[in-house]
């Protein structure tokens, strides 16, 4: 299993808080391996999809982007 550059678009009102929204991601990704956790493509694409299925979260999910 090797590392891949994954791009994509998010709303943001700058460039540096589009970048701040990329580290963010970088440093999770980052604190879960060296906590011996791969977040992995296939898996971080299977939570994507699930949450809607978790009312608990998705409920918490859409009232946290509703802010």
């Amino acid at each position: 299993m090797g590392g891949y550059e994954v791009r994509f678009n998010v709303y943001a009102a700058s460039q540096a808080e589009a970048d701040e929204a990329a580290q963010a991601i970088k440093e999770f990704i980052a604190a879960h391996a060296h906590a011996g956790r791969a977040v992995t493509a296939k898996k971080v694409a299977a939570a994507v999809r699930n949450w809607e299925g978790n009312p608990l979260v998705r409920a918490r999910i859409i009232s946290y982007f509703k802010s």
